[in-house]
């Protein structure tokens, strides 16, 4: 017995030094940890198609302590916009973060300079995709590159250098030696971002034959003609069976890779992290594909058995990325168990979501389901709230607004989400709580080709318009969870579907959306739409 007491001691010293930071603190510490385009589908307690699979046992079992958001949604699907709103709580059109590529405007109130201003520290660590300097973090460390995830190059205030290992163990070696060696008694906000589920999806050495003896379930409407909906469907560039390439998608060396594949791969951000790769690691590396691809040039696959054949290949790499995600949730929550945890909330979510082969996908930027939904499990301080399930609609815009009225900030009048605390501290749930939720795509063209689009879903229902074509589509999600047939022109909707115009009106109104919504002229149209218009 005195072993283990003194073993809880050690852990407990080691996660936060000598000084008790969240035992009898005011305010609440926050501990807020996003993935990169973590797909609910790969989240056991979302119970989705591959939670047969589950690549998260650990944040499942978080998940049985915490209150579980089993609507919730991004803003905008892509990632740079997706961090934005996050922090500002307000939709890309308003914090000036409208696609990748822009840059973060700093002077405007967010989160981490607020809980500043409250008397929080701040720290950070991970990705950070938002094209300039972090602000309003104490202390902060971020991957220079967020393709790089074999021995990647970490920037922080001070220095710039190289550090040998996988981004995801990386990333949370940074947070829990932060919260080993500080000292100051102030509550903190400490937000750890991790990368490996965005391209390439590079899982850490020791899992690259995890889940070789599996054959994955495929999603339902992974084979899908997109019959009857808008084009947009139909030209982008995110179908499994001709968008993943093999070499650099998935591993397959160049030389025997497909069509003039070699070309581009010298300078993929799978060849940028091979070129990275220790020798050790680069050895470790190519002996556990080789079997894999010598089978795969053995059973001369046939067109069909390719596309099955990218879709394992592809999907069993994301889950092994999770799986590295869900390992370092654990080192994290033990950091956090091993003391009283009285005042301290953790938080998983992840910026946007990700197709897993459903409609024949990999990529994400939609309001399709797959795309816009997002795990969001939150824990509050133990003995404050029972588990439970929420089913309101929630959005990633509500988060800053949550985590500062936890912290007693009531002043947030810019940012336009809702605190969830209704929702976190009644036990009884309340479905009306919004809604509907107001979604923008700003970018195109674009990597993945899609359509700007905005629209509205409801618990009911959702509805979609592409503007620059003018086109639409209308969805009874109670009926057709998985959007499959567009209702758009049925007459039987025609009522519903005219209160789900008005009701995207007022969001447009009520969120301050001004952004140029024009129909595009017929010449702009017809170089998007025509035979030479996809991508390959």
């Amino acid at each position: 017995m005195k072993t283990i007491w003194l073993q809880l001691i050690i852990l407990k010293l080691f996660c936060f030094g000598f000084s008790p930071v969240t035992i009898g603190s005011e305010k609440p510490n926050f501990i807020i940890v996003v993935s990169e385009s973590h797909s609910t589908s790969a989240v056991g307690s979302y119970k989705g198609y591959l939670s047969d699979i589950n690549p998260t046992p650990n944040l499942d079992l978080i998940s049985q302590k915490s209150s579980v958001f089993t609507n919730a949604f991004c803003t905008n699907a892509a990632s740079g916009p997706s961090s934005a709103v996050i922090l500002t709580g307000k939709h890309s059109h308003l914090n000036g973060f409208i696609q990748n590529g822009n840059k973060f405007n700093t002077s405007q109130n967010y989160l981490p300079k607020i809980l500043q201003e409250i008397g929080y520290q701040t720290a950070l660590f991970g990705r950070w995709d938002l094209g300039t300097e972090p602000k309003y973090f104490d202390n902060w460390s971020i991957i220079a590159d967020p393709t790089e995830k074999y021995n990647p190059e970490f920037l922080n205030s001070k220095s710039q250098k190289r550090i040998e290992g996988h981004s995801t163990d990386i990333i949370t070696d940074l947070a829990l030696d932060w919260l080993h060696k500080k000292t100051n008694e102030k509550p903190f906000f400490l937000l750890i971002q991790f990368n490996a589920t965005n391209n390439p999806w590079m899982p850490a050495i020791r899992h690259l034959r995890l889940y070789d003896d599996k054959l994955l379930p495929e999603p339902v409407n992974f084979i899908d003609e997109h019959a009857g909906k808008a084009s947009p469907a139909r030209y982008q560039s995110m179908e499994i069976k001709q968008d993943l390439k093999l070499s650099n998608d998935l591993f397959f060396p160049s030389e025997q890779s497909d069509g003039n594949q070699s070309k581009k791969t010298e300078n993929s951000n799978s060849q940028k992290n091979l070129n990275l790769m220790t020798p050790e690691q680069h050895s470790a590396w190519t002996l556990s594909w080789r079997p894999k691809n010598e089978a795969f040039l053995r059973e001369n696959q046939s067109k069909e058995n390719i596309l099955q054949w990218k879709f394992q290949r592809f999907t069993k790499n994301y889950l092994r990325c999770v799986s590295g995600i869900d390992e370092n949730i654990k080192r994290i929550n033990d950091c956090l168990t091993a003391t009283d945890n009285t005042s301290a909330f953790f938080v998983y979510t992840s910026n946007h979501g990700r197709f897993l082969g459903e409609h024949g996908w990999f990529g994400s930027k939609w309001i399709y389901e797959e795309s816009s939904k997002i795990p969001l499990i939150i824990r509050k301080p133990l003995g404050l709230s029972s588990p439970k399930t929420v089913s309101s609609l929630v959005q990633n815009i509500d988060l800053a607004q949550t985590i500062l009225d936890y912290a007693g900030f009531q002043e947030g009048k810019e940012m336009q989400g809702k605190s969830m605390s209704q929702l976190l501290d009644n036990e009884d749930s309340n479905n009306t709580w919004r809604n509907s939720i107001y979604f923008h795509h700003n970018e195109f063209p674009g990597d993945q080709m899609i359509a700007k689009h905005y629209g509205i879903r409801t618990l009911k229902h959702k509805l979609i318009h592409f503007y620059q074509f003018d086109e639409w589509e209308f969805y009874d999600l109670e009926n057709d969870p998985t959007e499959s047939k567009n209702l758009y022109s049925k007459e039987s909707y025609s009522s519903e579907l005219e209160k789900m115009k008005q009701l995207l009106i007022s969001n447009r109104t009520k969120y301050f959306d001004r952004s140029d919504i024009s129909i595009m002229p017929e010449e702009w149209r017809k170089i998007y739409r025509g035979p030479e218009a996809r991508k390959e």
